[in-house]
């Protein structure tokens, strides 16, 4: 058993410096106003207590409170392992284990004040509203004006009857996004008698405790042999599985459920974990020279063909998790929905054949284009400026385009696929060295080293996930790059010569 203490100050600071309190702006449009007439600050007035709502008003209506557990603890995690051992001869010994691992109370932060757009019927008006607009044109019509129209029974209830005849409400109402446009009324004091939080008084209700859960199992077989003779070498192999609803990435800890009311949606595997890895190194030093098989003597046949040692290091596994998102504010806002899922008719299995790396004379894609709004006759034409929108799916509402397979969830739903069951680009490494140490004393010799990284200065490509925005995920189906690969996680073949003198 161990204890955890990875960013465990971290995300307690970050809690505590995160409560807003007496704030005040002031900006100047012109800077030659410094000079010509100092800007002057009003005192705010001394009150004790301020309550959160005269907090949250100086706030934008959307401020934020969070608190840390006064039980918060540092999370314990256990591991448990069994294996054998055996001797196979030459030196050399192979070890086959399983070794699990768990935890139950891993450090994370939940938004307790979670944006209500269910229990004050406002998802189902959002529906009929969304229906009376693409009727109509608009979104308030009545059975009386039109047939098809149907009554609204929440909007009424809001500020101004919620603006329908706002451009930016109607986007939200075709976009079906809800909880976006519930955030829209709450920062502009529109809510009338509708309530959309549980605590009004606040934006954000954040809540830093030890609610996470981790398992980890794996298989691991390993093959050594000792230095013996001049050679060494080690190769160990992984297949293993990480699940997690905390994926425990940022230094912060802050991992808010996509809905409060159905925590089992962020078990899956970590955003950190690797199904299969497998590595392997080596030294070995030529049998040349004095002391060795070959040439066994001094002079000038040592001093040019003895002292050479070879080493290498190879890595190989498959990348990170992937998911299929549709980071809108449907179920939850969109500060919150970052790692919602797509919707699509297709089993995993069926995903699964569509990934891999497919080059093209417009770039590399890590699924297979034709499941995206792309012009495939430019793209292997080469016309990369014709291509087409470049989505995973047009929004949601809209006419399917030829070969869609992916689409947004609807208004209070979230995507039915699951996450992260795609293995990111497979990473392969080889890291290489050739030495020669001459002797000066028997306590002295000058080392030359020629060392190179990534041999084969090959690509390792990366697919990004979850980044800040949500739009430019590389597995974002409302993205244009959707499922292009932009980047690369290792550098390119560098070598290096060293000399150095050794005592």
């Amino acid at each position: 058993m161990s204890y955890v203490n990875d960013e465990f100050v971290r995300a307690a600071d970050n809690a505590l410096s995160s409560n807003q309190g007496l704030t005040q702006q002031v900006t100047l449009s012109n800077i030659n106003a410094r000079f010509s007439a100092l800007p002057t600050f009003s005192t705010p007035t001394f009150q004790v207590p301020r309550t959160y709502a005269q907090n949250n008003l100086l706030a934008g209506r959307f401020g934020t409170v969070f608190a840390i557990d006064p039980n918060l603890q540092a999370p314990r995690w256990t591991e448990y392992s069994v294996g054998i051992q055996r001797e196979i001869g030459f030196q050399t010994a192979i070890e086959i284990r399983y070794v699990g691992g768990r935890s139950d109370n891993l450090v994370r932060g939940r938004d307790l004040n979670q944006v209500d757009i269910f229990s004050n019927g406002f998802v189902q008006d959002f529906i009929r509203a969304r229906n009376n607009l693409l009727l109509t044109g608009n979104p308030a019509c009545t059975p009386a004006q039109n047939p098809g129209c149907q009554t609204l029974t929440v909007f009424p209830q809001l500020a101004s009857g919620g603006l329908l005849s706002n451009a930016t409400i109607q986007s939200q109402l075709r976009n079906g996004t809800p909880a976006d446009l519930a955030v829209i009324y709450i920062q502009n004091g529109l809510t009338g008698n509708v309530k959309f939080l549980p605590n009004p008084n606040t934006g954000v209700a954040d809540l830093l405790d030890n609610s996470g859960r981790a398992r980890y199992n794996s298989l691991q077989v390993e093959v050594r042999r000792r230095f013996a003779k001049g050679f060494f070498f080690q190769a160990n192999y992984t297949f293993q599985k990480t699940l997690t609803d905390a994926p425990g990435v940022g230094q912060t800890r802050f991992d808010p459920l996509l809905d409060n009311n159905q925590p089992q949606l962020e078990y899956s595997r970590a955003d950190y974990d690797q199904t299969h890895v497998f590595n392997f190194n080596t030294i070995y030093e030529l049998p040349i020279g004095k002391g060795r098989r070959f040439l066994n003597q001094g002079g000038v046949a040592n001093l040019l063909l003895g002292g050479w040692q070879l080493g290498t290091i190879i890595r190989a596994g498959t990348g990170a998790p992937v998911t299929i998102t549709d980071p809108r504010g449907t179920l939850n806002r969109v500060g919150r929905s970052g790692r919602q899922t797509a919707v699509s008719s297709l089993t995993k299995d069926q995903i699964k054949s569509l990934i891999g790396v497919r080059r093209t004379p417009c770039g590399i894609f890590y699924i297979d284009p034709s499941v995206i709004n792309i012009n495939q006759a430019n793209l292997q034409a080469g016309l990369c400026s014709q291509l087409g929108s470049g989505r995973g799916a047009e929004g949601f509402g809209t006419t399917p385009f030829s070969g869609q397979v992916f689409f947004n969830a609807a208004p209070g739903q979230t995507g039915n696929l699951e996450r992260a069951f795609i293995n990111g680009p497979f990473i392969f490494t080889w890291d290489a060295s050739l030495l020669k140490n001459i002797p000066i004393t028997e306590r002295v010799r000058f080392q030359i080293r020629v060392e190179a990284f990534n041999v084969l200065n090959r690509a390792n490509f990366f697919v990004p996930q979850f980044p800040t925005g949500g739009n430019s995920s590389g597995f974002n189906i409302n993205s244009t790059n959707f499922g292009r690969i932009t980047s690369t996680v290792t550098d390119p073949r560098i070598i290096q010569l060293v000399g150095r003198i050794e005592f």
